[in-house]
């Protein structure tokens, strides 16, 4: 084994400057070129530990998968123990505040069983979205005005066993 060490010596300017051999710059390289490796490859995910649970889709993707089912005709009927409330928009409102209206007075009148606020405004938006798409699709119309009819499911829509909230319908209600 070599016994190279580190030898101070000073520049021209009297700056101490160290020589590092060239055995411990390679040593260097070598890590740095693993570790960039590795990392690349657990960014491919390349690399799996079963200890690690999959992620699959949030609670609220599944809600608007659900949701997205049903409104295309993929499946026909909500669970069973998922209700639908029926909101008329007044002026100022729009689906995604109805929706978070109703989870609310569901939310008072189920303190029991209260629906997940922050995953509800998730699934609430994703599902607003979605039905706005089809409302623009089937009426030609951008803008949602009062008097449109918004369809909320509130329920275990996504069969984890709790609660959740999704805009299922909106409808053009001057028809």
């Amino acid at each position: 084994m070599s016994k190279e060490q580190f030898t101070p010596q000073s520049n021209e300017d009297d700056r101490p400057v160290i020589e590092i051999p060239k055995s411990v710059v390679k040593i260097g390289a070598v890590a740095l070129a693993t570790l960039g490796l590795a990392g690349a490859a657990n960014t491919l995910g390349l690399f799996y530990s079963p200890k690690s649970p999959e992620k699959g889709p949030s609670p609220a993707h599944q809600v608007a998968q659900v949701v997205e089912d049903y409104s295309n005709g993929v499946i026909t009927e909500l669970p069973e123990d998922t209700e639908i409330r029926t909101v008329t928009l007044e002026e100022g409102e729009n689906p995604t505040s109805v929706a978070e209206t109703a989870m609310e007075e569901y939310n008072e009148e189920n303190p029991e069983n209260k629906i997940d606020t922050n995953e509800a405004r998730s699934s609430i938006h994703e599902t607003s979205i979605s039905m706005k798409e089809i409302y623009k699709d089937e009426t030609g119309n951008t803008e949602i005005q009062p008097g449109a009819i918004v369809n909320i499911a509130i329920g275990d829509i996504n069969g984890d066993g709790k609660p959740s909230v999704a805009i299922t319908g909106i409808e053009d209600g001057s028809k």
